[in-house]
């Protein structure tokens, strides 16, 4: 089996005043940030993984450095960068939606006709570029672990693709340095979900 560990970023300042934080925002962990980063750290053995893969984003960045203690070279991956919230990136959510409430759905997520309101990417155009990363990925690496260090949406988008589901509302966001955990037949490349969003300290190695 291929162990996929997939990670989101520690706190930004604008994850804490709820801004729009996609990858036209390029913000470094604040103070919160780093000690979630640290937190996961010291919960999450990284000598039980063999590769890791980032984001070239400074949180996600940031985040991978902490987690990988210098044990891998990180491989850092334009398709792993969150999407691109155009001329949203780094507003008020609040603010956006009080002036296009049509553009979120009922938790408060972009709805996937958002970019209809903005020049953002398009939750079509994110699945395709996470897809391409995940199709190499599952062929490169077989009864592997791998950490992928990355972003809130782009990691909504991956699993959603990887489960099949055909909405991507049906998939919560994880919380920062949360932690999912998908297997991978390595003959079939059928995956599957062992756990979702699980947060230091925890057991995030299933024996």
């Amino acid at each position: 089996m291929l162990n996929v560990y997939i990670v989101r970023h520690g706190q930004t300042d604008t994850n804490k005043t709820l801004a729009i934080n996609g990858s036209g925002t390029n913000l470094p962990l604040n103070e919160t940030g780093i000690k979630q980063a640290e937190a996961l750290r010291d919960s999450f053995d990284i000598n039980k993984i063999d590769y890791v893969y980032a984001s070239p984003l400074t949180r996600a960045k940031q985040t991978a450095e902490i987690l990988n203690q210098n044990k891998h070279n990180i491989i850092y991956d334009d398709r792993l960068k969150e999407m691109n919230y155009g001329n949203w990136d780094g507003k008020s959510a609040a603010d956006i939606r009080s002036k296009y409430p049509q553009a979120f759905d009922d938790l408060g997520y972009f709805t996937e006709n958002y970019t209809n309101y903005c020049t953002g990417e398009s939750y079509e155009h994110l699945a395709a570029r996470l897809t391409d990363f995940w199709h190499d990925l599952v062929q490169r690496h077989v009864n592997e672990s791998v950490a992928l260090v990355f972003h809130g949406t782009a990691s909504r988008s991956m699993v959603q693709n990887i489960l099949g589901s055909k909405k991507i509302s049906k998939i919560g966001e994880m919380q920062n340095a949360g932690v999912t955990n998908i297997s991978v037949d390595d003959h079939s490349k059928e995956a599957f979900l062992r756990y979702y969003n699980r947060v230091a300290p925890c057991n995030f190695f299933i024996e």
